[in-house]
């Protein structure tokens, strides 16, 4: 939690009730150890789809399809969204939900690693959404290079790291040290980038909010 009791107690008071396959997949997520987005930073992302109307949204990390499921829900009648997974049973648990909830039709996914995928993308991509491995950022974002949309929207999720990337090292954490050092590069960088204009918000486990320049 990156946030006091009182607030987020506050803030859970005002979700709506979640429907049924959220709720379902939320709940797997929560057995089998599965990392999905917070509810709001699923809330942000369809609010932003919903806001900007993409034609091409990249989403690396699929997991279970969790935020897949928020963002492709709120896709205009031209929008799609490819997203990356490697891992086979998250493959097939995410392909079924879709199925399920009519929107698979509008998801690609591309099976194997997400940097050789990348490679074989072609843009431009309106909102770039990356949920994985943070010590692999900069290696997203090169892969990435040209493949923007001129005025695209960067996404990038658990940069607060359940608030520990802001207290000392050494501190016993479920974050490795790599992944803590590589979280608070990436939001430099980025920071300091003349590319993007980012920001870095403490919604759900700190959202990382760019567009470029």
């Amino acid at each position: 939690m990156i946030r006091t009791e009182h607030v987020q107690a506050y803030l859970e008071r005002l979700r709506p009730e979640r429907d049924e396959l959220l709720a379902e997949m939320e709940a797997l997520a929560e057995r089998e150890r599965v990392p999905i987005v917070e509810w709001e930073t699923g809330r942000f992302l369809a609010t932003l789809v919903r806001a900007l109307d993409p034609q091409r949204v990249l989403e690396v990390g699929t997991a279970i399809g969790y935020s897949t499921v928020h963002i492709a829900r709120e896709l205009g009648a031209n929008g799609r969204i490819i997203t990356l997974e490697r891992d086979p049973e998250r493959i097939a648990a995410a392909r079924g939900f879709w199925e399920r909830d009519g929107i698979a039709d509008r998801i690609e996914l591309l099976e194997g690693d997400a940097l050789e995928s990348l490679r074989r993308l072609d843009g431009p991509f309106d909102i770039v959404f990356l949920d994985a491995t943070k010590w692999e950022v900069g290696d997203y974002l090169d892969r990435l290079h040209g493949k923007f949309a001129e005025r695209c929207v960067l996404l990038i999720d658990n940069l607060l790291m359940s608030g520990y990337v802001a207290v000392p090292d050494g501190r016993q954490t479920h974050w490795t040290p790599e992944s803590l050092a590589a979280g608070r590069a990436a939001a430099q960088q980025l920071m300091a980038s003349d590319e993007w204009l980012f920001s870095l918000l403490p919604i759900g486990d700190g959202v990382g909010f760019g567009v470029r320049r």
